[in-house]
């Protein structure tokens, strides 16, 4: 029975027959840890019964894990705070798509390590965002580890070396027209103190630390690749932190560019390449989307091809301009383009073509027109979907400022392949059409130099609509009455395309008394595009302390679009804070829960959302820190339960409550027998 024990385990978590052994290690000391992360659709976190309402501020790392065996990925979302403390968020509506490394305040609900956000657009603020770093040398640590229970070594360095800064490298100097490339060093094989883990910070942590034992100096490099053995506990092949000017990627066994230009592509930014499956249509209203559908652009990962024109625009290799490779098509002709492969031709490599205006963002979505060919890393396109991606053009939808929007295109929806995507090019002689967008799209002919695109628009009444406006604050907090403070203000002309440009005239509407300045009073906008410009809010010296409203108007003569912002003044004049905090006992036994309250008053009144940063320094020197909001009753609980190993000795507490610029500080102490 044993034996048949050890075999499943074996099988469960991929071990080799002769590492049966290590199974018994694996279930008694790894598997809560693995159990936790290996399951891609499962969450890996634990939650106590009971959550505490906090409002926290650090750094936001995201991770995309791909199961590319299953077709199954998913996007996790962790804030690391400046105390060392690391939560996974769990968003109420769709998580918005800010890279790793962005400074964020995040509201919610606390339990355990994870935070479940407030609902609403204020759950999440962000107070800064990374630089970008896609173009240029990018130097690259590769950290080869392995487990305890695992400790072998598969690849060589020298063949790792070969893998990653040759052959992957190559791959991003090709596809960004040697615009980007890795260059660095491979480090290890060091043997982390785990058994088995499928946790992504475990493994870091430990990798980084065994590098620095080693006397490895990590400061240099902006990215950083663990690769280890395959552990099959884990379902992902790879996981990549998704943008940010640093980055790290954990390989699950794997070498080779389709896995790690993946994940590499995940942190240059680049979630993955989509495709519609819309039955008996190429574009319905009932349309499902295939995560890895693309399998021509490498973020669909069934080859390592090319990315997609949408992919490298939003990566700043394809240009929009003079000369262009990515030329915006807005008037009816016929388009040459060149291969999609070939840099440095004077025909664009690339059309875009109008889709659509989403009404209430202003958002603009595209088709996207590549005529593919198999030279380069794309010599690996005509294995697949029976050459078909070579003997057209694709097409793809796409939005602006939407990274996760690429889907390709079936245009012979409905054939009798397995899968439907495997004739999506549009072929000489085919038309596409689409009638809302009022274009039709013809491949006229294709040779292996060239093909040619009629594109078609049709003859289309103007229909004026009112512009959309948004106002947005650069406001963090309350200022000073007499205060400036700026304000962006972003117009999108929503007039039908057969509509000439217009001029959107901007006002603003503030209390009396108070002064505004715009940058430009207006904006001449094309139909479909969109502006900004900026305003200036000054208040009295004399104005009292709150919230103030304010409003901007945009209009043509079509109509006028408005929208609100507020401006928050802190009165020197307002109310004195004060605070107290206090534990439940003056001494506990090991074990117990201590429950210390902080109380907040402005002007000898309860203060509620106040911020509250509790600090519990122990006798030993470690301390515990937490930061909390207060309730209506102006107060803010935490419980902190003993646990045996905690020294005896005083403890003291100190709690730092702030709100609308004042801070104030309060200690109390107790001790533990």
């Amino acid at each position: 029975m044993l034996q048949r024990a050890m075999r499943a385990c074996g099988q469960r978590f991929g071990l080799p027959s002769v590492l049966l052994g290590y199974c018994l290690l694996l279930l008694c000391f790894a598997a809560p840890g693995v159990a936790q992360s290996a399951g891609v659709g499962k969450v890996a976190v634990q939650a106590n019964a009971s959550s505490t309402q906090v409002e926290l501020e650090g750094e936001l790392e995201v991770l995309h894990e791909d199961d590319f065996k299953n077709k199954k990925s998913r996007i996790r979302h962790f804030l690391k705070t400046v105390a060392g403390e690391r939560y996974e968020l769990k968003f109420s509506q769709r998580a918005p798509h800010y890279p790793s490394g962005s400074k964020v305040r995040v509201r919610g609900s606390k339990s355990g390590n994870l935070l479940a956000l407030d609902s609403g657009s204020g759950s999440t603020q962000v107070l800064a965002l990374p630089a970008s770093n896609t173009l240029g040398e990018q130097k690259t640590a590769v950290l080869l580890v392995n487990f305890q229970a695992y400790p072998v070594q598969p690849f060589t360095s020298t063949a790792v070396n070969d893998m990653v800064f040759n052959a992957t490298s190559r791959f991003y100097k090709e596809n960004s027209d040697n615009q980007t490339w890795l260059s660095g060093q491979v480090f290890g094989w060091y043997t982390m103190p785990i058994a088995f883990t499928c946790e992504t910070s475990r493994i870091a942590a430990a990798a980084r630390q065994q590098a620095v034992d080693a006397g490895v100096d990590l400061t240099p490099f902006t990215r950083v690749i663990y690769l280890f053995p395959q552990n099959g506990a884990c379902s992902w092949s790879g996981v990549g932190s998704v943008g940010g000017a640093t980055s790290e990627a954990w390989i699950n066994g794997e070498l080779n560019v389709k896995v790690i230009g993946h994940e590499l592509g995940h942190n240059l930014g680049l979630y993955h390449a989509h495709a519609l499956e819309c039955g008996s249509g190429t574009l319905t209203s009932s349309c499902s989307a295939i995560e890895y559908g693309d399998g021509s652009d490498i973020m669909g990962n069934l080859a390592a091809v090319h990315f997609s024109s949408f992919q490298k625009q939003r990566l700043g290799w394809l240009n929009d301009g003079a000369a262009a490779q990515l030329q915006t098509v807005t008037s009816s002709g016929s388009y040459t383009l060149d291969p999609y492969e070939v840099n440095g031709g004077i025909r664009p490599r690339s059309l875009r073509v109008l889709k659509s205006i989403d009404a209430s963002t202003g958002k603009r979505s595209w088709y996207y027109i590549e005529y593919r060919q198999p030279l380069g890393f794309d010599s690996a396109l005509p294995s697949l979907y029976n050459s078909n991606l070579v003997k057209g053009v694709q097409l793809r939808i796409a939005t602006d400022d939407e990274p996760n929007s690429s889907h390709l295109l079936d245009m012979t929806p409905n054939s009798t392949y397995a899968d439907d995507m495997n004739d999506a090019a549009l072929l000489p002689g085919a038309s596409y059409s689409d009638s809302n967008a009022g274009v039709s799209i013809t491949l006229s002919w294709a040779d292996s130099g060239s093909a040619d695109v009629a594109i078609n628009f049709a003859q289309q009444s103007c229909v004026r609509r009112a512009p959309a406006v948004t106002l947005a604050s650069s406001q963090s907090g309350s200022v000073a009455a007499g205060s400036t403070v700026g304000y962006t203000v972003a117009v999108s002309n929503q007039d039908s395309s057969a509509c000439p440009a217009s001029t959107v005239a901007l006002a603003s509407v503030l209390p009396a008394g108070w002064s505004g300045s715009f940058a430009s009073q207006s904006l001449s906008l094309t139909a479909g595009s969109a502006g900004s410009t900026t305003l200036q809010v000054s208040s009295p010296a004399s104005a009292s302390a709150g919230s103030y409203g304010l409003a901007v108007t945009a209009s043509t003569t079509s109509g006028s679009g408005s929208a609100t912002a507020s401006y928050s003044i802190a009165s020197s004049q307002q109310a004195a804070l004060s605070s107290a905090v206090a534990t439940d006992k003056s001494s506990y036994a090991k074990g117990a829960v201590v429950t210390a309250t902080t109380t907040v008053l402005a002007g000898g009144k309860p203060l509620a959302n106040a911020s509250v940063q509790l600090l519990i320094s122990k006798p030993n020197g470690s301390t515990v820190s937490q930061t909390l909001l207060t309730g209506s009753n102006g107060q803010a609980v935490y419980k902190l339960r003993l646990g045996k190993k905690d020294p005896a000795g005083l403890y003291q507490v100190k709690a730092s409550a702030s709100s609308a610029g004042q801070t104030v500080q309060a200690n109390t102490s107790f001790s533990v027998q």
